[in-house]
């Protein structure tokens, strides 16, 4: 059986607009279909441009979205409760949403974008503090976004590989201007994204003492991925490779980020499941990748296992049951099961090892639907309490529930 492994490397860092421009290098993309993406989302009059340029002396593929009588301006987000600031328009999460699902783009990359656009809404709320449905984007960021975003849906709807490996992103270093003031690289948003992904230093080859290497919106589309991180290429056939350019020009460093597809022979029993989810079902509900991690131990004491439960939980788990066994030799046994993120796998499995008296874990990747999760604050005749809202993708609600520790604090008299 042959296996489709895209390898993505940040060689100088990772944004939207590069993410595409390398898998145009590559080949691995029709141009015509990138370049149909604005009409394809409802705006015609926004241009993408695909051309070449220079870097470090060798030549390398770029792309440029030009919004209607504007220049580009990447990945500048807004957050607030007001429509207009400053004669700039402000486009609200829920309608770019809107937008994406009202498209006539391939349903797999409108899943993926809307996926995309849910990580980034969410970086954003977490970083200034409001809901989800209070993010919202500047006028021309938001237009450079939603078609860079829908471009990389395209790629990937294009390509569906098997299997997704990564490099170490590089992030930047020093300070830059975003539309709030001066911040620290990686600004807020960027950082709340790079968490759970291997981080590398800036390399010597860039001198800038203040620069961004990579994006909101790289990092968003990189995450949605959930890919394998690796140091270096994988085995296999190239069957494929590219590289798109970056709008900075870094000297004799080249500002690009790569793209390669290689193909292996697996065993059945071998073959990975595919990272990249199908658009298998039209349910109005969001989709992600989960592991589940378990394991049996008929050793360890309660007090231990009630320890090691809270502690996983901790350390990044969604979720975490122990539900009981007949062990090997009649021995009653728990078996401990956590459900994680793909990128927290490895330091929950290690935190296992180390801290349980299991000797082995094991692990399976599960697809997932869900329903679209927000929260709300009610006034009630005993105190707010904050309720957990469970609606569909279309906006559709289903069920609500009160928080239990709103609750746990009113049934105290606090």
């Amino acid at each position: 059986m042959t296996r489709r492994t895209l390898f993505l490397e940040s060689f100088a860092g990772i944004a939207g607009d590069m993410f595409t421009a390398a898998f145009l290098d590559a080949g691995l993309v029709d141009p015509e279909a990138i370049k149909a993406v604005p009409s394809l989302l409802g705006s015609p009059e926004v241009i993408v441009e695909i051309s070449g340029t220079q870097r470090a002396s060798a030549h390398f593929t770029t792309v440029r979205v030009i919004p209607p009588g504007g220049v580009p301006e990447s990945d500048h987000h807004h957050v607030g409760d007001h429509h207009h600031e400053g004669g700039h328009h402000h486009h609200h999460y829920g309608a770019l949403v809107a937008q994406l699902e009202q498209s006539e783009l391939d349903p797999r990359a409108t899943e993926f974008a809307l996926r995309v656009f849910r990580l980034l809404a969410e970086a954003e709320a977490d970083s200034h503090g409001v809901p989800v449905e209070k993010v919202a984007f500047h006028e021309v960021g938001a237009v450079d976004s939603v078609v860079d975003v829908a471009m990389a849906g395209v790629c990937i709807a294009s390509l569906s590989p098997d299997r997704v490996l990564a490099s170490p992103v590089k992030l930047g270093r020093g300070t830059i201007q975003i539309q709030h003031g001066t911040y620290p690289v990686p600004p807020p948003a960027s950082a709340r994204l790079a968490v759970g992904m291997p981080v590398s230093p800036v390399p010597e080859g860039i001198t800038l003492p203040n620069i961004e290497l990579s994006t909101p919106t790289g990092l968003a589309i990189l995450k949605a991925l959930s890919p394998q991180f690796r140091d270096g290429w994988p085995g296999g056939t190239l069957v494929a490779q590219g590289s798109g350019a970056g709008t900075l020009d870094l000297g004799s460093y080249p500002n690009v980020f790569r793209v390669a597809l290689l193909e292996d022979e697996v065993g059945a029993k071998d073959t990975e499941l595919p990272t990249t989810l199908e658009a298998d079902t039209t349910l109005p509900y969001e989709r992600d990748r989960v592991v589940e991690l378990r394991c049996n131990v008929d050793d360890q004491t309660g007090e231990r296992t009630a320890w090691l439960m809270e502690k996983g939980m901790a350390h990044g788990a969604l979720d975490g049951w122990v539900t009981q066994a007949l062990g090997k030799k009649g021995r009653p046994a728990s078996c401990m099961a956590f459900l994680v993120r793909p990128q927290d796998l490895s330091a929950l499995a290690d935190f296992l090892l180390r801290e349980s008296s299991t000797f082995g874990v094991r692990y399976s990747t599960w697809n997932r639907l869900m329903l679209a999760r927000e929260e709300e604050l009610r006034e009630t005749p005993l105190g707010p309490v904050s309720y957990k809202i469970g609606r569909t993708t279309e906006g559709e609600v289903l069920k609500e529930k009160p928080e239990f520790e709103d609750m746990k604090r009113l049934w105290n008299g606090e």
